[in-house]
């Protein structure tokens, strides 16, 4: 009987945890940067990524890759490739399984690796979780050099060294 009574629980416990994949035709991550002289923004929308949803979100991971950003400027571009060493460092990556949410706030408690360097993380976020879709949106900063990224310069002036980042992620139910 015992045996019978943790089957049933291990059965419905899995049942009840889905597995989601992110939109990539909807989701996007940006970034903007600064100079003294100018700013500029990019954009990827080749995210991967994936969710457990249990009546809530409990774990998250996503993929990008440095090389699908773009700032419209293939000069701007082509010079990030080579600071942020793509060809060594080609994925940007954050996993999550310390989510909190409160109302349509959500908190991820995760791990961000960037540029070969692994760092703990907070994002603040919100989420609609409607019959269809999850829809989660939010901001954070980078700091470059806590990445070991060497900052650089025009005219003898290195670039702000922190990168906001906002995101728009679209999972499918």
């Amino acid at each position: 009987m015992k045996k019978f009574i943790v089957l049933f629980f291990l059965v419905n416990f899995s049942y009840c945890q889905t597995t989601l994949m992110l939109n990539k035709e909807k989701s996007n991550i940006n970034y903007s940067a600064k100079h003294v002289l100018h700013a500029w923004k990019g954009i990827n929308n080749n995210i991967s990524g994936v969710a457990i949803y249990d009546e809530s979100i409990s774990t998250i991971a996503l993929a990008a890759q440095v090389i699908d950003f773009d700032s419209g400027n293939s000069s701007r571009d082509s010079h990030s490739l080579e600071v942020l060493e793509a060809l060594k460092f080609p994925n940007i990556k954050f996993y999550s399984e310390d989510i909190n949410s409160k109302g349509n706030a959500i908190i991820f408690n995760g791990e961000i690796e960037f540029h070969g360097e692994k760092k703990p993380i907070n994002v603040f976020a919100s989420i609609d979780d409607n019959d269809k879709q999850i829809k989660i949106e939010g901001k954070f900063q980078l700091i470059p050099t806590e990445f070991l990224i060497t900052l650089p310069s025009f005219m003898l002036i290195e670039m702000e060294d922190y990168l906001d980042i906002s995101f728009e992620l679209y999972f499918d139910k």
